[in-house]
């Protein structure tokens, strides 16, 4: 079977010629665009997403009016599947392309300019070539693999990597968090969506199957019963306190927590690396902001522990936190914020707060990166990622599998000691 997903082999048939023409002569802005030749490839592999389709496009083409030179580029192609089906249904009712369109057009290039402004040259994504809600929705970037990046797969980062990762974080997060308490407020403050949002129905369903999964997976083991007996007591609260820690920014009139701008999935899959000759990290770049929310900081923060650090840097969690706590500081001085700084005890205490956030990620999502994004390429070939996420069963059998049932075994009994299980 293929290393891609099967609804990335082969592009819509509106995707053409006569619509590159139309992109590019839009992007170059200096007159027509023929299009010479045109090849297009699938941008992403098997357990890479889920949220749309991607698609690498590398055209050659001229511009009629300024001679005969050809021109190459490398295109990234990201719109809605084709086929009728749960993912294109899920995406259609989701308000994932016009919060990405939104953030990549408007609130990340205004976040650049103000940290060059105060000597913190960071780009915080690809850039933007043609965006469009209608009749298509659609998203074209740059190849950033034609600028040296690529994504890191069959191994997990380390600690260095971990945090020039954190490092890049904290500055969005840190000029975010200056303008939510200004009168731009609402350049990021409009971010109310996320993975939780009305729109979202998906993460309901995850939720209930996942819990369930989970309470199942440890009813098996007789030393899990102390943490069994825990969590069924939090379940029926799971959800709604999850949505309370999204929409936190309104239920709280703005107050009582560290709000920032959260990429809102921040996991290694959505990370794009640069390295030197010596393969030591030179950069890092963030992508997919579909679910980009203002929020307190613990979603982009405990997702990480969950979706990006390896098994022995999770068990340094705290430690790699106030390593991105030092540097959030550390750029709101830069930037010259005029307000009272957070403390870290206060970003300390929201993990306690908002702890069903953690059991949510415990239960769902880290089960998925132990047994589907954790496993090298090859392992994947015979899997359909998309089925699986579409089938009870399959995911069923994630949670039984030895490399779960041992993570669950480090980690829960540190999440009972700290009190995340209350």
């Amino acid at each position: 079977m293929s290393l891609y997903n099967a609804d990335e082999l082969t592009a819509p048939s509106w995707i053409d010629g006569e619509f590159l023409q139309k992109v590019l002569g839009q992007y170059e802005n200096k007159g027509d665009v023929e299009i010479l030749t045109y090849d297009m490839s699938p941008a992403s592999m098997k357990g890479d997403h889920y949220a749309s389709i991607m698609f690498r496009c590398k055209v050659n083409y001229r511009q009629t009016n300024t001679g005969r030179r050809i021109l190459k580029k490398s295109l990234i192609i990201k719109t809605l599947p084709v086929e009728d089906g749960h993912k294109r249904e899920m995406l259609m009712q989701s308000k994932l392309f016009e919060t990405e369109i939104d953030m990549y057009a408007e609130t990340l290039p205004k976040i650049e300019k103000i940290l060059a402004g105060c000597g913190e040259p960071t780009k915080l994504s690809a850039g933007l070539i043609y965006h469009s809600l209608d009749p298509h929705k659609i998203i074209i970037f740059e190849d950033l693999c034609e600028l040296g990046y690529d994504t890191v797969r069959s191994r997990f980062l380390t600690e260095n990597e971990i945090k020039a990762v954190y490092s890049k974080l904290a500055k969005l997060h840190a000029v975010s968090y200056m303008l939510g308490n200004s009168e731009n407020h609402a350049l990021v403050t409009k971010y109310q969506e996320g993975i939780f949002s009305t729109s979202m129905p998906l993460a309901d369903e995850m939720m209930r199957s996942g819990i369930n999964n989970f309470i199942d997976m440890l009813s098996c083991y007789e030393e899990f019963d102390v943490y069994y007996e825990k969590i069924k007591l939090m379940k029926d609260k799971l959800s709604r306190l999850c949505k309370d820690l999204y929409r936190s920014y309104t239920l709280n009139n703005g107050k009582g927590d560290i709000f920032v701008l959260n990429h809102g999935d921040f996991h290694m899959k959505n990370m794009m690396f640069k390295f030197d000759k010596k393969q030591q990290m030179e950069d890092v770049m963030m992508v997919d902001y579909q679910i980009s929310c203002y929020a307190p900081s613990n979603i982009d923060l405990v997702y990480s522990q969950f979706m990006m650090l390896s098994p022995e840097l999770r068990l340094r969690r705290h430690e790699l936190m106030q390593y991105y706590f030092t540097e959030f500081i550390r750029i709101l001085r830069k930037i010259n914020y005029q307000g009272e700084l957070p403390l870290y005890s206060q970003f300390q205490m929201a993990g306690l707060k908002y702890r069903h956030f953690t059991v949510f990620l415990v239960a769902t999502f880290l089960p998925m990166v132990v047994g589907i994004i954790g496993k090298p390429l090859e392992e994947l070939k015979d899997v359909d990622t998309d089925k699986m996420f579409e089938n009870p069963d399959m995911i069923a059998m994630i949670y039984r599998a030895p490399a779960f049932v041992e993570e669950a075994r480090k980690i829960l009994p540190i999440l009972l000691r700290e009190g995340y299980l209350d």
